[in-house]
């Protein structure tokens, strides 16, 4: 019987521990160095090893019908989960059962620039949200060497996380342009910004908003979708959308926690609600 997104999201949750747990064995035994530089790229080799990884614990658990393909050309996805003994095609997704996004954020940085900015009505049926979290990590007491390991993830369903994004985004004062009412006045039927995010000073916050509302100095602000910016409220009604979704949203509350245990500014805002 043909497995459904929701038995393979539940099966991607199960296996990543055991794919992080192989990855990190494997970096620690071969991306040793002496330093550590932030904002490497190493996030993105990261990304691309848990796909890998993945599929070895998939196939090790018995699964070998299944495993994580990685989408080329210009996909916002990075991955699909696919059925082996389908052909898989990208273009009509063909042979997919769902697909996930993968980002990485780095413990170290001031701040992890990590984007979360599809909009809700992009995303396909049972689509994933993967954040690994990770770090440079010494190698042992007695040398000076480092390497990337993963410390801590989430995945869940993405659409999920983006109502609580799209909820605090309202409440912070941002909008979303509506029909009829887009800054560059198309037609209703021809509008392709329907649904973008504007912030509370009408700036477009993707690149593909409006064109009339670029702001003074920047084409788009970028701040919509940032896993850290976009938990940040200082308004009780904030606090407020955010025990609510903890309560009634399994995902995002999986997700708010997953920040909190991570980054000790999401941590104060919860200790204040």
């Amino acid at each position: 019987m043909p497995i459904i997104p929701e038995e393979a999201a539940a099966l991607i949750i199960q296996e990543t521990p055991a794919a992080c747990e192989e990855l990190n064995r494997f970096t620690a035994g071969v991306f040793q160095t002496r330093g550590g530089r932030i904002g490497s790229g190493m996030g993105g080799v990261i990304e691309a090893l848990w796909g890998f990884y993945m599929n070895c614990a998939l196939h090790r658990a018995g699964h070998t019908e299944l495993e994580i393909a990685w989408i080329y050309g210009h996909e916002y996805n990075d991955f699909a989960f696919v059925n082996t003994v389908e052909e898989w095609n990208p273009a009509t997704k063909a042979g997919e059962i769902l697909r996930i996004e993968v980002k990485s954020m780095v413990g170290s940085a001031d701040e992890s620039k990590a984007h979360f900015d599809r909009m809700q009505a992009e995303f396909d049926n049972g689509e994933l949200l993967a954040v690994f979290l990770w770090n440079w990590v010494s190698v042992g007491p007695d040398t000076q060497k480092v390497y990337p390991r993963i410390i801590d993830h989430f995945i869940g369903s993405a659409v999920e996380v983006a109502a609580l994004r799209d909820a605090l985004h309202i409440n912070r004062g941002g909008t979303f342009v509506q029909a009829g009412q887009c800054p560059d006045g198309c037609a209703v039927a021809d509008c392709r910004h329907i649904g973008e995010p504007l912030n509370s000073s009408g700036v477009r916050e993707r690149r593909s908003g409006p064109v009339n509302a670029k702001g003074p100095s920047v084409s788009y602000a970028a701040n919509y979708g940032g896993l850290l910016r976009m938990l940040g409220t200082r308004r009780p009604e904030g606090r407020a959308i955010i025990t609510q979704y903890r309560r009634n949203n399994v995902t995002a509350a999986g997700f708010v926690d997953f920040m909190a245990r991570n980054f000790p500014r999401v941590l104060r805002r919860l200790e204040d609600i």
